[in-house]
């Protein structure tokens, strides 16, 4: 009897576990559709998981992945945002190099002499850097791996041959590790800084590292922790590239990709329910709700935009022109190109 007893504590105790990590997850929170302005699809364009604007030629580079087909190679798209029916945007400007290729996340970098696009690689756990021309084609200049980046997710340059890049969880997301340390919050994800010849360790201990932006006088970095459901914020040392903690803010869900826009606020693509996510990528027609959420320079959060799945599931990305915003998924076949509420942003 008594160890019928123990056993019985035991899964209690078990159960309660699993139970409070799904609350902790909003598992069973409800989503409601809220958003003021109007979107409309754009489709076409396999798992659009990340955006980066190009604000002075007013338009998008857009990374691609059919990421239910194991054997897909990736693109990056050009989108005009003053014309979103250009056949163009529809072609991968990549060029087929590299051969092999599943881009996530990516970063635009322009200054008085250089144009360039900084895509992570998925397919050999590296960072991509292009020229970019005139026109908007990409010419592959250089790969840059390292033998401390296991999981590389996002990127941002500070600079024509520097940039950080986001290591989610140190065993990889792919691995069998992945997901206990998503779920328990394990501390493992990581920032490294590679200057163009040498990388350092920037930042450690981060709860699933995923997207990462700077300010726009590189003061100020920013990286999203998802499964720690935060906004990381830290200063920038500009000769050395040392980070420093700033602070954090708190996401009332599972922040991913994120973009600072023109006037300094940070828009962050958002999983209001991540663990639908899976699922969700094995079965489309499982939908998993999608949110975007707005940190305003003083520092406010605000949700800007809401849905259950239906228009768009597992939004992962959402950049702002404008009265222009855009917003990227992980899975669908296109993205949204929304008009931002009048007067608001």
């Amino acid at each position: 009897m008594r160890l019928a007893a123990v056993f019985a504590a035991l899964l209690l105790v078990v159960g309660a576990a699993i139970v409070a990590t799904l609350h902790s997850f909003h598992y069973f929170s409800g989503v409601s559709r809220s958003f003021e302005g109007q979107c409309a699809p754009v489709t076409g364009i396999d798992g659009p998981e990340d955006i980066e604007l190009d604000p002075v030629r007013r338009r998008a580079f857009i990374s691609s992945l059919d990421r239910r087909d194991e054997d897909a190679r990736g693109a990056v798209h050009l989108f005009d945002l003053d014309d979103p029916l250009n056949e163009r945007g529809w072609r991968d400007i990549t060029g087929g190099v590299p051969e092999t290729f599943k881009p996530i996340g990516l970063d635009y970098y322009e200054d008085e002499k250089t144009r360039r696009l900084f895509v992570v690689n998925d397919a050999n756990r590296a960072v991509e850097m292009f020229d970019v021309a005139a026109d908007g084609g990409l010419v592959h200049l250089e790969t840059f791996t390292e033998r401390r980046l296991t999981s590389p997710n996002d990127v941002v340059a500070v600079g024509p041959r520097s940039f950080y890049v986001t290591n989610d969880v140190k065993p990889g997301r792919h691995s069998a590790l992945a997901p206990f340390h998503f779920l328990t919050r394990t501390g493992s994800g990581q920032i490294l800084y590679a200057d163009g010849a040498v990388w350092r360790m920037a930042a450690e201990n981060l709860r699933f590292a995923n997207g990462v932006d700077v300010s726009a006088d590189g003061e100020r970095l920013y990286a999203a922790e998802t499964a720690g459901g935060t906004i990381r914020l830290f200063d920038r040392d500009l000769e050395t590239g040392a980070l420093t903690p700033a602070g954090d803010v708190r996401v009332p869900a599972a922040p991913d990709n994120i973009a600072v826009d023109h006037e300094g606020a940070v828009w962050v693509g958002a999983h209001p329910k991540p663990l639908k996510i899976p699922r969700h990528g094995a079965n489309p027609a499982a939908l998993s709700p999608s949110q975007v959420f707005r940190l305003t320079p003083e520092g406010a959060l605000q949700s800007v935009y809401r849905d259950d799945g239906e228009e768009l599931s597992a939004s992962s990305v959402a950049v702002r022109l404008d009265g222009i915003m855009l917003i990227g998924a992980l899975y669908d076949d296109k993205f949204l190109i929304c008009d931002l509420p009048a007067g608001e942003f």
